[in-house]
């Protein structure tokens, strides 16, 4: 039966709402990343058309989760987001100090590397109803947590390469207008 609810192996798409909900853009990949075991660049996309794909992700159960596919998602769950173009899990690198604009973000491969966070803390954030099951056009934050530090992905920045915006992991929680705030599209097969 089919219900708005978002579930582990489903495709999802995640819209940032920088200056309201869908101006922020479409999450998704574009280009080789320069960052050390990195995959992809990853940053948001002003629209659909062209990147129908890049922007896909598939929501799968973190290392040492209970949960199995089919399972429906709850915030405060821990998650992996892999790209359905690259395979690459959305990760925050934290290698060096975050500079102004956060740490770097973009697609891995490397899991086992405890400088690269591809695990992200779901917390839903809309005032509908207290329901802890993620839901589709639920708005939402990611943060990515490294040791006793924590980043939430946050567009930050005119983007490159085609990007409407660069995304980054900011030690702030919605540092500007929405910029850390997400809105899931659970896309239907």
């Amino acid at each position: 039966m089919a219900d708005d609810f978002l579930r582990y192996g489903d495709r999802l798409r995640i819209i940032n709402a920088y200056g309201e909900v869908g101006r922020g853009g479409y999450l998704g990949v574009g280009g080789r990343s320069e960052v050390l075991n990195a995959v992809d660049n990853v940053g948001t996309y002003a629209s659909l058309p062209g990147q129908e794909v890049t922007t896909q992700w598939t929501i799968m159960a973190a290392p040492g989760s209970t949960k199995t596919n089919g399972q429906i998602v709850c915030s405060g769950d821990q998650i992996r987001l892999q790209n359905y173009q690259d395979k690459g899990y959305l990760a925050l690198f934290s290698k060096t100090p975050p500079g102004d604009s956060g740490y770097p973000v973009a697609t891995t491969t490397t899991l086992s590397d405890n400088t690269i966070a591809a695990a992200w803390y779901v917390l839903i954030s809309t005032q509908h109803k207290p329901d802890p099951n993620l839901s589709d056009k639920n708005d939402i934050y990611l943060v990515a947590t490294f040791g006793p530090l924590a980043g939430a992905l946050d567009t930050n920045g005119v983007g490159a390469g085609g990007f409407t915006y660069s995304v980054t992991g900011a030690r702030l929680l919605n540092r500007d207008g929405g910029s850390g705030s997400w809105q899931v599209v659970k896309i239907i097969n």
